[in-house]
């Protein structure tokens, strides 16, 4: 027989429901976002999930009773641990005496915490009975807030399913085929950066350095958001030539900008991990990337699959592109490299891991 799980996260981002839907394959298992975060209704994975909504009436009185009916759940997973809603159901399920188990998918711990806060945070981890960590710094993140070694449990993350990575790095001609197609320039050293167009990612300062390097390096901006105007404005007053910006893209498409392109760069202020990427490395881009990016942290090899440059060195970040383009062994190893780092990292392993901590606690085995 099944066992039953509760599962409580923010939105239905598409890898979160993607997840989800996996381990409700294996689980009888009632799922709860706390709103919509934007419009995810449409999401084909959404609608596999039979999720529901808590800024919903319908979602909110569905979990007011799962919450009543605690008691018949064997497992209580939580995607984020911190909300008001979740920190209420935990103390709950300490009463009750019903494990839980908290997901962190990465952080950038402060040196200098709030008392309370601290406090909180090592009350509900250090109950938990299993953590689910991203990489190293999510398991640093449990240990400092009480967390038994033993009950952490690190995990891939992505948004890459197996059949994304390629094989081997694209091949010039595929290149210069992509870059005819997409209207790119075939005959230049392209970077990409894919993001929203928002202040945490810095992409004005990055846009504002690279009027230095050679008209022969092309940035390649993609995404949206109320900085676009910004850049637009920087890209003119200082009559910059080799910055192309371009509306965001669906997947695919924006798989084939990738392959297109030569090296991703990543000048945020702050990811709790940045799964643009493993969206580059897997389609073979070596990365330049910021110290403050925690994906990079976690993927980056120095010199071995790209760069780590300390946040807000745009100079240093444009440096290391041009040592990439003036180097092809470098460069063809670095993009192999990224390949083989990135191969594993796919939902479907992440998805592996989650079940089989579940079934741990819980004691089934649905193979």
């Amino acid at each position: 027989m099944k066992r039953r799980i509760l599962i409580l996260s923010t939105y239905p981002a598409p890898y979160r429901s993607e997840l989800f839907v996996k381990i409700k394959e294996k689980f009888k298992t009632d799922i709860f976002f706390e709103s919509s975060g934007g419009d995810f209704r449409e999401n084909e994975w959404f609608s596999k999930g039979d999720f529901r909504l808590l800024d919903t009436k319908e979602g909110l009185q569905a979990f007011k009773h799962a919450v009543k009916c605690i008691n018949s759940y064997d497992l209580v997973a939580f995607y984020e641990f911190s909300t008001k809603t979740a920190i209420k159901l935990i103390k709950k399920c300490i009463i009750k005496h019903i494990p839980y188990v908290i997901n962190c998918d990465g952080v950038m711990m402060s040196p200098h915490g709030n008392p309370v806060f601290d406090a909180i945070k090592r009350f509900l981890v250090s109950n938990a009975s299993a953590c689910l960590a991203s990489g190293e710094n999510a398991k640093n993140y449990f240990l400092r807030y009480g967390a038994k070694e033993s009950r952490i449990h690190k995990h891939t993350f992505s948004t890459l399913h197996n059949g994304d990575v390629l094989s081997a790095p694209v091949k010039p001609e595929e290149k210069s085929e992509l870059r005819k197609k997409l209207g790119l320039p075939e005959d230049k050293f392209i970077s990409i950066a894919v993001g929203r167009f928002i202040p945490l990612k810095r992409y004005d300062y990055l846009i504002k350095e690279w009027r230095n390097m050679p008209e022969n390096n092309i940035l390649l901006l993609i995404g949206s958001g109320s900085e676009e105007e910004k850049y637009r404005e920087i890209i003119k007053s200082y009559n910059i030539d080799n910055v192309i910006i371009e509306k965001f893209h669906p997947k695919e498409e924006l798989f084939e900008f990738y392959k297109a392109s030569d090296v991703f760069v990543h000048p945020t202020s702050y990811d709790v991990w940045g799964l643009v990427l493993n969206e580059a490395f897997a389609c073979g881009l070596p990365a330049v990337v910021s110290d403050h990016c925690v994906g990079g942290l976690e993927l980056i090899i120095d010199s071995e699959n790209g760069y780590l440059v300390p946040m807000g060195d745009d100079k240093l970040m444009c440096e290391k592109v041009s040592a990439l383009e003036k180097n092809k062994v470098l460069f063809d190893n670095m993009s192999k490299n990224a390949l083989e780092t990135i191969k594993n990292y796919t939902i479907e392993n992440m998805a592996k891991t989650h079940i089989s901590v579940f079934e741990e606690l819980t004691g089934s085995d649905n193979n």
